[in-house]
């Protein structure tokens, strides 16, 4: 039977802005004072309460009082932005994924929030806390793929030509819960990247994390998809289960829309006046694995962590399969002139290419054991 995850697997939701009014940065420069007013407000904007089978308190918020609508450059907006995208994709694909998700299965109340209302997970202090410590560290060494960094590792296939204009990506990613200590995380995920500004979507395993609401980047408009529910169940060598990740610009408007699931559902956007290039576009598509883990402290598995090196098996390793960019017409296309790029031995990451095989198409596998301080030679 697979083993199930519970708040360790979330949506990963990261922003990169050279702004400083959008984004992690800005809610964490807050006294401990701005902290308790955060969370009273949290409260006093709660129309109903809602819980999931898990155990989870979420508050049911009118849309256009989110907290995100709090900020200057917003404040005076006439909130018309469109809460699902007013274009959508085109083009003939089979990306359906694992039907994890299902409202009567997670929430209580077998529905989640009521109509023009969704749903936010209700925060302690020391959730915020902990979330500003996860941010320090995301800020101070989120910055090129490189081993200068510390503590960050990649096993990805990128995009190589950078003077395309991509709408967007998707792709099916496998569900695992590699195990983490700390301030350690590790992830799986779909990255777009112009200039500044990036975004990545997928999931991660974390104890303390800048993921999700907690970021105030992203504007929810589900009503029952809520941005870090627990995903279940996990794979095994026996039996994979995977999930759908889109981000998707809309040239209309310039907003960023993300759809989740198989049926492409749309649960957040981010306003395009909130990027200082990603409103454009993007230039720069990933696919594939991240960890995290502070200096001198062993680094965590990622993906599958079946062993050591790659099986070059989806039973065993994870995978993104079926990865696609959207171009400048809005169609989604089969990912093409991409390369490979892991920085240390401990992760690999292996580019199948077109596989001939309608379930997996363009098939991407990664992961590893971890176990990097540092110390070792490249």
């Amino acid at each position: 039977m697979a083993k199930m995850v519970v708040l360790l697997v979330l949506f990963t939701l990261f922003l990169s802005f050279s702004t400083n009014e959008v984004g992690c940065k800005r809610i964490y420069r807050e006294d401990h004072m701005g902290l308790k007013r955060q969370l009273k407000l949290s409260n006093k904007l709660a129309k109903k309460t809602i819980r999931t089978k898990y155990g989870d308190t979420y508050d049911c918020i009118n849309l256009y009082e989110q907290h995100f609508f709090n900020y200057r450059s917003l404040k005076n907006h006439t909130y018309d932005f469109p809460v699902r995208s007013t274009s959508n994709p085109k083009g003939i694909r089979d990306q359906k994924s694992s039907p994890l998700f299902n409202p009567s299965n997670f929430w209580l109340n077998g529905k989640g929030c009521p109509d023009g209302m969704v749903p936010i997970k209700r925060n302690t202090e020391d959730d915020l806390k902990r979330a500003k410590l996860a941010t320090d560290i995301h800020n101070s060494k989120y910055k090129p793929l490189t081993i200068d960094r510390p503590g960050t590792h990649y096993a990805i296939v990128r995009t190589k030509n950078t003077n395309i204009v991509y709408h967007g990506g998707s792709t099916i990613i496998s569900i695992y819960n590699p195990k983490v200590e700390g301030t350690q995380y590790s992830s799986a995920r779909i990255k777009v990247l112009n200039g500044p500004d990036s975004i990545e979507v997928g999931w991660t395993t974390s104890n303390s994390s800048c993921f999700n609401t907690l970021c105030n980047s992203i504007i929810p408009t589900s009503t029952d998809i809520p941005l870090g529910i627990p995903i279940v169940p996990i794979s095994t060598p026996e039996q994979q289960f995977d999930m759908k990740f889109m981000l998707f610009w809309d040239s209309a408007n310039g907003n960023w829309f993300l759809k989740f699931g198989q049926n492409e559902t749309d649960i957040g956007f981010w306003p395009k006046n909130v990027f200082t290039a990603l409103g454009d576009g993007a230039n720069y598509v990933e696919w594939g694995g991240e960890v995290f883990s502070p200096p001198g402290v062993p680094s965590p598995p990622m993906g599958s962590a079946y062993s050591a090196r790659l099986q070059e098996d989806t039973k065993y390793d994870a995978y993104c399969r079926q990865i696609k960019t959207i171009n400048e017409t809005d169609y989604v296309v089969d990912a093409v002139d991409t390369e490979e790029f892991s920085d240390i031995v401990q992760y690999q990451v292996h580019d199948e290419g077109l596989t001939g095989a309608a379930d997996f198409q363009h098939l991407v596998l990664f992961g590893g054991l971890g176990g990097y301080t540092g110390n070792e030679d490249f």
